[in-house]
């Protein structure tokens, strides 16, 4: 590492299970990031603050006035702009060190994960997040999923590449629910999704640096309006419609 490196990250260097060592294993990484909005341009952010070396982040939507509730990693001046662009301004700034690649287009299947070591899901709409799911356990690509709406949020690692009985994110979501909405319709509490998306940068950070116990097949619920934070272990489903026959 340069001596500047040293300096950026030297607090890292300090925690005995990062350290350079560490360190070293998050400039190597590569995290594809879907959505730059509320959970993923702000996981973004702290990625590159951490030193991920590159990220990779799909996106077809431009800042409007009303993302910046929550969307902080935008400001008034990025209004009408892609949030790809406004997003990759802004990186680029905090951290010149790391490569950042923008996608200015929504997330398709045919879009291959196979370059990176994990996948973070900041989408809003079931028919990404099953499609991700299915990308992921296709290419063998660890996914982090996160979600968000009013006073609750919740936070899961699946798709182990090395835990057997590791479940994906369709056997807790098997199909799409009769009631789903996202935050156009139900609202969202701004700092609940930098609850979020600060976590899921942290199973993010624990599973590029090797620290992987009790990370995968866990969902983190965060209810904001009380403080509670409940985990459950999720089992694989052996009728999963994604993983069941796997």
């Amino acid at each position: 590492m340069t001596p500047e490196q040293i300096e950026r990250y030297k607090r890292h260097f300090l925690v005995k299970e990062i350290g350079g060592h560490g360190q070293k294993k998050l400039l190597d990484a590569h995290v594809l990031i879907v959505g730059a909005g509320a959970l993923g341009g702000v996981a973004a952010r702290i990625l590159a603050a951490s030193g991920v070396g590159r990220l990779t982040i799909f996106d077809d939507d431009k800042v409007d006035v009303s993302n910046l509730q929550r969307q902080t990693q935008f400001s008034s001046r990025d209004v009408g702009d892609w949030k790809v662009a406004a997003l990759f301004r802004g990186l680029s700034a905090l951290n010149p060190d790391i490569r950042i690649d923008v996608v200015q287009e929504r997330w398709a299947p045919d879009a291959t994960l196979a370059e990176a070591d994990l996948v973070l899901d900041g989408s809003d709409n079931f028919e990404t997040r099953f499609a991700l799911n299915a990308s992921s356990l296709a290419e063998d690509v660890p996914l982090i999923s996160g979600a968000v709406a009013g006073w609750t949020g919740q936070v899961m690692a699946v798709n182990a590449r090395h835990e057997e009985k590791c479940p994906c994110y369709q056997c807790f979501v098997p199909a799409e629910p009769p009631d789903a909405g996202n935050c156009k319709d139900l609202g969202v509490v701004g700092a609940l999704t930098h609850l979020v998306a600060s976590q899921q940068a942290l199973l993010a950070t624990r599973y590029l640096i090797g620290e992987t116990e009790n990370l995968f097949g866990r969902l983190l619920l965060i209810e904001g309006l009380t403080g509670a934070f409940r985990t459950v272990k999720l089992p694989k489903d052996p009728a999963c419609p994604a993983c069941g026959a796997q």
